[in-house]
């Protein structure tokens, strides 16, 4: 079928169904007349319904990856929509059916009134056969491609496959002369079917009202970030279902304090989370205040990588000390070289800038720094400078670092105590 072609696999699981909806359709409306039998004739209305539903479908899987100005985000929801249409359309299949059931109990009793039982019972298994096949297709596709909208038309075609059977049972015992019997099989079928459409609809709106994804799927992200070394902690994990595609919010707190580090993380996460969970169209990941449960100073060294230079400018490197919250102990000491070569323009602010990018909170030097370009750009990047000319190496910078942190927290605790 040459309209299949360049169809999404979800588009054209519903696009098949749709065709051998409409021949099976006309089949049994054809042989119902001819024989009688309402249950037939009902089946084959309920797969009038069928194609209806499907033609719905469709226009909801084309429709919803579309963005425009008044959709930004795109339609996926409509295909949650459509499903729940789907779900009314299967309780009206079932009302119909019950209201046929009880009138042929009410006024038929044991006659059979069918011509061509066999006929009936015949086609009415190719529609089983035909059915059961349609409804594996779809629901093996939408599984696949996360649709909710073609999941739901599976779900509906496995109750018509069991309708049908079960109409078949009906008819030939209807013709053998048990009584009532057709009319108590189609009851039975209406309590499935309507079972069926509230479990439908109720995933539907679900979606609709932005019900969090599955539990599963959240555990699932949540385990895979953790597996990765560079992030120490997963602090949420959120996310929402549209359409067939899923959102996740993640908020981490990353190994690192350097920006550059953290945001080529979150761009690596973000590209393996698609390949691991299946029809993720947008993640959002933010770092979590956490990420500086220590403090970080900065403290330039000369070439010796001991000694604290006079001037800022004639540091060969860097010491990034981390304290921890309570200034008791230097976590980590990272050494960061000074790639930028002495006296060549901008140089003190290029080095405010790398210092910005490795996430220090505070630099310690020995000499105050002129309100020029280096020092807007440390206060525009919140690291505060603490100027002390009795800094001479690193045991006595980083001596300054402890104190500063425990006297901060000495304060802190103080706040809160004093906090009526």
């Amino acid at each position: 079928m040459k309209f299949l072609t360049g169809m999404e696999p979800t588009e054209k699981a519903e696009a098949t169904a749709t065709v051998a909806s409409v021949f099976m359709a006309a089949g049994m409306i054809a042989v119902a007349v001819m024989s009688g039998s309402v249950s037939v004739l009902a089946e084959g209305i309920d797969t009038v319904v069928d194609v209806v539903a499907s033609v719905a479908v469709l226009i909801g899987l084309r429709l919803s990856r579309r963005h425009s100005r008044d959709f930004p985000n795109g339609l996926y929801k409509l295909e949650n929509l459509v499903a729940v249409a789907i779900g009314v359309l299967i309780l009206v299949s079932a009302y119909e059916l019950a209201r046929e059931s009880i009138h042929k109990l009410m006024t038929e009793g044991t006659r059979n009134g069918i011509t061509g039982a066999w006929v009936a019972m015949a086609t009415m298994a190719v529609v089983v056969v035909v059915t059961w096949l349609l409804a594996s297709y779809k629901a093996r596709v939408g599984k696949a491609n996360n649709s909710p909208s073609l999941i739901a038309d599976a779900k509906h075609s496995w109750t018509d496959t069991v309708a049908s059977a079960a109409v078949i049972l009906g008819v030939g015992l209807q013709a053998a002369g048990v009584p009532y019997v057709d009319s108590i099989v189609a009851l039975a079928i209406v309590a499935f079917l309507a079972w069926s459409s509230i479990e439908v609809i109720r995933d539907g709106v679900k979606v609709l009202l932005d019900a969090s994804i599955e539990k599963e799927v959240l555990e699932q992200t949540r385990s895979f970030i953790e597996s990765d070394p560079r992030v120490r902690r997963v602090v949420a994990v959120e996310g929402r279902n549209s359409g067939s595609f899923r959102f996740l919010h993640i908020t981490i707190v990353p190994d690192t304090s350097d920006i550059r580090e953290a945001d080529a993380l979150a761009t690596e996460l973000k590209e393996s989370l698609k390949k691991e969970i299946q029809n993720v169209e947008e993640i959002a990941i933010d770092f979590s205040a956490e990420a500086a449960l220590t403090a970080t100073f900065a403290v330039p060294l000369a070439e010796d990588g001991r000694t604290v230079p006079p001037h800022l400018g004639d540091a060969s490197s860097f010491s990034l000390i981390s304290i921890d919250p309570d200034g008791q102990a230097v976590v980590e000491r990272v050494p960061v070289d000074n790639v930028l070569a002495p006296g060549t323009p901008g140089h003190d602010v290029k080095l405010a800038v790398m210092l910005a990018r490795h996430g220090v909170g505070y630099l310690i030097t020995r000499e105050r720094l002129p309100e020029a370009g280096a020092w807007f750009v440390l206060r525009a990047n919140d690291i505060s400078v603490i100027a002390s000319p009795d800094v001479k190496d690193i045991e006595t910078a980083e001596s300054k670092a402890l104190g500063a942190v425990g006297v901060a927290a000495s304060l802190a605790a103080v706040d809160v105590a004093c906090d009526p």
